[in-house]
């Protein structure tokens, strides 16, 4: 595959996600970004830029990033972000050899700043994002794994029981489907090459009961770790409109026995709880809406945590109780 290829499939591009191409740059535009870098685009980059100067597609606001943002960006960027999505959520870069400009990595930081290099060949990165977008098994985020897969060997369930027990109170409590858990299988099934049989049986389970049983068969144990994990999904939950302020304070209610939260969370919990039996017996708009934001600023002390950055877990969680600790 090369570049001229890449622009075909592009021209030719039917998938289910909205695509747009933008005018394509000049020379003079290219040249004022290698002057900002200090080192020479690639030619495959320049035949990009000059077909289209970078593209959107609707999939989580991704974009292919246009030169003259790419100009305001090298303030703040050694390598250039040739790619984003979700405003700067993550980003895709481009790192030059100064002495070979046609020699370059490709690569993107996974969450605890590991550099994962995905390819040499813009081509290469272009079928990818069109074959699975950001998302989807085959895309961006697919082929990460894949490569994390070959340099830290497969996923070992003895290792991620923490996930696992998340997932198992988050089924539970209705904040994420069967289906979600079992994507993540699949997922790891087609990102390693021997993934273990484990993700296979998650897979292959036919409903809730048989999934709980499934991931109760490890052991899990309850600790806060987990728990805050549940707290952080409830929080994403709740901003989206997926689960109501009475559900998240019934979730409370459910967990405030099973972690070893600090001081300030576990007083913060129990004025919840009471603001809430007091809201019952009350019609007063204006100290419901007070409570319901006081709800969502707690919840999002966990925010940084997801079901999905397992591998900076624990010292996103030393963070929280070292700022909760301070609180008191």
């Amino acid at each position: 595959m090369n570049i001229n290829e890449a622009i075909t499939q592009l021209k030719s591009y039917n998938g289910p996600f909205e695509l747009t191409l933008h005018p394509g740059a000049g020379g003079a535009l290219i040249k004022d970004v290698e002057n900002a870098y200090g080192f020479e685009l690639p030619q495959d980059f320049k035949s990009f830029y000059r077909f289209t100067n970078g593209l959107e597609m609707d999939e989580d606001i991704f974009n292919m990033i246009p030169l003259s943002e790419m100009i305001g960006n090298s303030k703040d960027d050694k390598h250039p972000s040739i790619a984003e999505y979700m405003i700067y959520s993550d980003m895709w870069h481009l790192e030059i050899n100064t002495d070979d400009p046609n020699q370059y990595e490709i690569y993107v930081l996974d969450y605890d700043s590991e550099k994962i290099v995905l390819t040499n060949s813009l081509a290469e990165f272009i079928t990818r994002f069109l074959k699975g977008g950001v998302f989807q098994i085959g895309g961006l985020y697919a082929w990460k794994d894949e490569i994390k897969a070959e340099i830290h060997g497969r996923t070992d369930p003895a290792q991620v029981k923490h996930l696992f027990g998340a997932w198992r109170e988050c089924l539970t409590l209705g904040l994420i489907k069967v289906e979600e858990v079992k994507y993540r299988a699949d997922w790891i099934i087609a990102t390693e090459d021997d993934p273990h049989y484990f993700f296979i049986e998650m897979s292959l389970s036919r409903n809730l009961n048989e999934l709980v049983t499934l991931l109760d068969s490890l052991n899990l144990a309850h600790d806060i770790l987990q728990i805050r994990l549940v707290l952080a999904t409830a929080s994403t939950a709740l901003l989206i409109d997926k689960i109501t302020p009475d559900r998240a304070i019934a979730i409370l209610e459910y967990l405030r026995w099973k972690g070893q939260f600090t001081d300030y969370e576990r007083n913060e919990i129990n004025y919840l709880l009471a603001l809430w039996d007091d809201l019952q017996e009350i019609n007063e708009p204006q100290l419901e809406a007070q409570a319901n934001e006081r709800l969502k600023d707690f919840l999002n002390n966990y925010s940084r945590l997801s079901l999905y950055n397992y591998r900076v877990w624990r010292s996103i969680n030393e963070h929280i109780t070292e700022v909760f600790n301070n609180k008191v």
